[in-house]
C-alpha cells in the first residue's frame, strides 16, 4: 500500500467511513446469511431509490429519505407478512420492483439528475465529508448497542423463530428491531459502495468467514476482518488505478472469497 494516500484528506475519509460501514454490514451480514434473508438488503438497498429520487424532486438531503423510506419498508413488512400470509421474499419480490419503478418514474421528471443519480447507484466513498463520517460513526455505535443487548436473541431466532417464541422470546418485537437496525445500515452503506454493490459488502464477507469460521463467535471475528481488509484494498486500488471506488471494493470482496474457497478446498 503506497503510504502517501494517507496524506490526502479525501482518501483519510474515505477510509475511516469505509471501515465503519465495512463493520457495521459484516456484522449484520451475518445475521442476514444465518436467517438465508440475503435478499432483504438487496430489496432494501433498490427500494430505496424512491427516497434519492424523492430528495432530487423536492431538494432534500437524499441519503435522509432513503433512510426513512428503508425504515418505512422495515416496519410495513411484518405487518404485511402477517396481514397477508405470504413468504418475506414474496413480499420484497412485490415492494423491490414498485418501489424502483416510482424511483424510476419521479427521477425521469427531475432534470439534470442523472450526474447525482451514478453516485447513489455506484456509490460516492471520495466525496464523504466529515460530518458524514461522524453521522456514520453515532449512527453505527447506537446500532452496534441494540444488536448487542438482543444478541442472543437475535441469534436464537436466526436458527428457530417458532422454538424462540416458547421460551417467551418476543420475536415480533425483535425481529421489527433487527429489520429496520439491517435497513439503516444497509442505507449508509449506499454511500459506500451504492445501491447495486451495497449486498455484496453484506453478504459476502460473511459468506467468506463460514468457509474458515469453526463457531458462530469466530465468524462475527472473521466477517468484519475480511469486510475491513476489501474497503483498504478496494479504495487503494480505486485510487492507484483510476476507477470506481465502490466496484472496486465489491470486486476485491468476490475475489477474497474466490481466494478463500479455493484455498479451503485446497
Amino acid at each position: 500500500m503506497d503510504i502517501s494516500i494517507l496524506t490526502l484528506p479525501f482518501m483519510q475519509r474515505a477510509f475511516i467511513g469505509g471501515i465503519i460501514i465495512a463493520l457495521l454490514l459484516a456484522y449484520f451480514g451475518i445475521f442476514a446469511m444465518l436467517r438465508r434473508s440475503s435478499f432483504f438488503g438487496d430489496a432494501i438497498a433498490h427500494s430505496s431509490l424512491t427516497g434519492v429520487a424523492l430528495g432530487i424532486l423536492f431538494g432534500v438531503n437524499p441519503l435522509l429519505l432513503s433512510l426513512l423510506y428503508a425504515v418505512l419498508v422495515a416496519f410495513i413488512l411484518p405487518v404485511l407478512r402477517k396481514k397477508s400470509d405470504l413468504h418475506t421474499d414474496s413480499l420484497l419480490g412485490i415492494i423491490l420492483p414498485v418501489s424502483m419503478a416510482i424511483g424510476v418514474i419521479l427521477l425521469s421528471v427531475t432534470p439534470g439528475y442523472q450526474p447525482e443519480l451514478m453516485s447513489f447507484l455506484f456509490g460516492s466513498i471520495l466525496g464523504i465529508s466529515w460530518e458524514y463520517i461522524i453521522f456514520t460513526g453515532v449512527t453505527a455505535i447506537v446500532l452496534f448497542f441494540v444488536a448487542r443487548v438482543y444478541h442472543k436473541k437475535l441469534l436464537n431466532i436466526a436458527f428457530d423463530a417458532e422454538y424462540s417464541q416458547l421460551l417467551g422470546i418476543r420475536v415480533g418485537m425483535i425481529d421489527m428491531i433487527y429489520h429496520v437496525a439491517l435497513a439503516i445500515s444497509i442505507v449508509i452503506g449506499i454511500q459506500l459502495v451504492g445501491i447495486v454493490l451495497v449486498n455484496a459488502l453484506l453478504i459476502i464477507p460473511a459468506a467468506t468467514s463460514r468457509l474458515f469460521a469453526g463457531s458462530l463467535k469466530s465468524m462475527f471475528v472473521l466477517a468484519p476482518i475480511f469486510s475491513t481488509i476489501s474497503v483498504i484494498i478496494g479504495l487503494t486500488g480505486s485510487y492507484l488505478f483510476n476507477v470506481p471506488s465502490g466496484p472496486m471494493i465489491a470486486v476485491v470482496s468476490g475475489l477474497i472469497f474466490l481466494t478463500a474457497l479455493i484455498w479451503k478446498n485446497l
